[in-house]
C-alpha cells in the first residue's frame, strides 16, 4: 500500500471512521464508514486483504483498519463465528460497555441519516440508540436524537415512521 493511501487511512481513523474492529486469530473484520459503509478483511500474517469499496482492498478503508488496529482499538474474540458474524461478534462486545455502543451507534445513526435511501436502517439504529440512552442513562445523547429524528422527518416526511420514532423519542425523555 502506498504512503498516500496510509495517510488517508490513518486521517480515516483519528476521524472515528472506524466504527469497530474484531481480531480473530491473525484477522482483522472491520466496519468503515466512507461514502458507504464498508467492510474490511485483513489477515495480518500475509497482509491480504478485501474491503466492499469500489477498489475491493488495498485501499485508505484498510489501511484505517490497519492504524486501529495498530493503535489497540479491536475486540479479540476466540468465538469462530466471528469469520461469518464479525459485526454481530462486535455488537455483543458493545452490549458489554453500553456507553461506547452508545457512542458507536451514534456515530452509525449520523451516517446513516446521509446514505440510507429507504430509511429503514436509520429507523432500526435510533431505536438501538434509544435503548441504549434508556440504559446508560445519557441524557445528552437526546439532543443527537431529536436532531435525527427532525432531519428524519424531512427526508421522510409521507413515513408515518418518522411519527412513531419521534413518539418514541418523547416517551424516553419523559421516562428519563
Amino acid at each position: 500500500m502506498d504512503a498516500k493511501t496510509l495517510r488517508k487511512g490513518e486521517r480515516y481513523y483519528k476521524s472515528g471512521k472506524v466504527l469497530w474492529v474484531v481480531k480473530y486469530g491473525d484477522r482483522l473484520f472491520s466496519k468503515v464508514l466512507g461514502t458507504y459503509p464498508y467492510y474490511v478483511e485483513l489477515n495480518l500474517q500475509t497482509g491480504e486483504n478485501r474491503c466492499t469499496c469500489p477498489l475491493g482492498g488495498d485501499c485508505k478503508h484498510v489501511a484505517a483498519v490497519m492504524k486501529a488496529h495498530e493503535s489497540g482499538f479491536y475486540f479479540e474474540t476466540f468465538d469462530k463465528h466471528a469469520e461469518l458474524f464479525p459485526e454481530a461478534v462486535a455488537m455483543e462486545f458493545l452490549a458489554e460497555v453500553p456507553e461506547l455502543a452508545l457512542d458507536v451507534t451514534l456515530k452509525e445513526l449520523r451516517f446513516a441519516l446521509s446514505t440510507d435511501e429507504s430509511g429503514s436502517e436509520v429507523a432500526r439504529i435510533f431505536r438501538r440508540a434509544l435503548k441504549l440512552v434508556e440504559i446508560t442513562g445519557k441524557r445528552e445523547a437526546l439532543h443527537v436524537l431529536e436532531e435525527v429524528a427532525e432531519e428524519y422527518r424531512h427526508v421522510f416526511e409521507d413515513y408515518e415512521l418518522s411519527l412513531k420514532l419521534e413518539d418514541e423519542l418523547r416517551e424516553l425523555e419523559t421516562a428519563l
